[in-house]
């Protein structure tokens, strides 16, 4: 009788490497790479030692200075590390000297995300965004693949092989490149075109945005009573998820779902991502999601404040929604509500505060909506569109005629007068 064997697949044991620059704290730079270790969690490795060294800046051809590299080989063996993960953004240059000093693979901190994004991405969308920020970082780095046919020359006028490849790749590359921002652009204007048709419709859209891991999916599963897959873990949510909300007083929004963001997130990843993050540029209000038991949360604030700079928008009305109370406070509320006046405490895992924020978000869309009086054709499409958007007090039917008391949007209301209907305000 043949006996099954269980075989537990071991888990790759990393070694990461940080550069700490004069004037960062030693508490920032554990921080980040405790970061670089959930990544490498996330992507199923093990991070079992770092290695910090203290310069001006990373050196332009080896990251670490060279005596370094050699305590970096050291600790590698001493620990059974097989790889090595940098919490920096590498060049090719920086990748080749590392591998050859140490004799391991080097894995920099972008390429840890690409990985994680590629794993993740479930759409077709979030697929072509990651591919296109793979493409675009392995651009630059092509050189590192063909240093072994450099050497070789052809006669006078002629290129050698490893110039010839070289180009090719970087052609070939290109080429990818261009057909993926040509689709993506179509996502976008479809997405754009969604938009569009979501303002004809007048419904609010609010937007979840904050550091990865800050429970954005948790409050967006509190907010509307859906079951958006929720995992402890980065980049868990790559594709947006829009969900209808009703709030406590019979007006309802649309709340929108992000990809979370980090420090040092690639900028290539942002520009691949634009079209997803368009729900944020056209959303009526931002939340801010933050996990403020967290003692770095001020660093991920800022972080997400760098990549809406980047997307076009930081002028964006915001409420600040400090997560995962029931973990604790890190700083005293007091200082809270001197830094960020608009903000609320929540829990979204026991639903602390929810319904408090509900009623936030209700008392923003009333500032543009009236109470009003309007008389409708019967048959017009603006009768199904008033009963779909407002909050309708009254309808009385006439032979031809329909009059409507209800609480409706500002534009719609003027949508109305435009088509010369009559609107009037409402006795109260």
């Amino acid at each position: 009788m043949t006996r099954l064997h269980t075989v537990r697949q071991s888990v790759p044991a990393v070694i990461g490497l940080a550069v700490q620059m004069p004037g960062q704290p030693d508490a920032e730079i554990e921080h980040s790479l405790t970061e670089l270790a959930e990544l490498l969690k996330t992507l199923g490795a093990r991070m079992v030692g770092s290695l910090i060294q203290k310069r001006s800046g990373p050196s332009r051809s080896n990251y670490f200075g060279t005596g370094k590299i050699e305590e970096v080989k050291l600790k590698a063996e001493e620990l059974g590390a097989k790889y090595i993960a940098v919490d920096d953004e590498l060049s090719a240059m920086q990748i080749k000297s590392l591998e050859a000093g140490t004799g391991l693979p080097v894995k920099d901190r972008t390429s840890i995300i690409l990985d994680i994004f590629a794993a993740h991405a479930s759409t077709r969308e979030g697929k072509l965004q990651v591919e296109l920020a793979m493409h675009q970082y392995q651009l630059p780095r092509l050189l590192r693949m063909w240093t072994h046919l450099e050497r070789q020359r052809g006669g006078i006028g002629l290129k050698g092989p490893g110039e010839t490849q070289l180009e090719t790749d970087r052609r070939i590359l290109n080429i990818k490149i261009k057909k993926l921002q040509e689709e993506l652009d179509r996502v976008s204007r479809a997405r754009e075109l969604q938009g569009r048709k979501r303002n004809d419709r007048f419904a609010p859209l609010f937007s979840l945005v904050g550091y990865t891991n800050a429970g954005k999916s948790t409050l967006l599963n509190a907010l509307s009573g859906s079951s958006v897959q929720m995992c402890n873990g980065l980049f868990t949510t790559l594709d947006p998820t829009a969900r209808r909300v009703e709030l406590p007083e019979g007006h309802w929004c649309i709340v929108s779902d992000t990809v979370g963001f980090i420090r040092k997130l690639p900028h290539g990843l942002v520009s691949a991502f634009k079209a997803t993050l368009e729900c944020v540029i056209q959303s009526e209000v931002m939340l801010i999601v933050c996990d403020v038991s967290d003692p770095q949360f001020r660093e991920h604030l800022a972080a997400v404040d760098e990549v809406l700079n980047q997307i076009g928008a930081s002028d964006h009305e915001r409420i600040y929604v400090f997560n995962k109370i029931d973990k604790g406070i890190s700083v005293s509320e007091e200082l809270l509500a001197a830094a960020y006046p608009d903000h609320i405490m929540i829990s979204a895992a026991e639903g602390t505060n929810v319904d408090r924020l509900k009623r936030m978000i209700e008392k923003i869309m009333r500032r543009n909506r009236r109470h009003v009086e309007i008389y409708l054709p019967v048959g017009s499409p603006y009768v199904g569109e008033a009963m779909t958007i407002g909050r309708i007090f009254s309808q009385e039917w006439g032979e031809g005629e329909v009059k409507i008391k209800a609480e409706l949007p500002v534009s719609f209301i003027k949508l109305l007068t435009d088509n010369n209907l009559k609107v009037e305000p409402m006795e109260r």
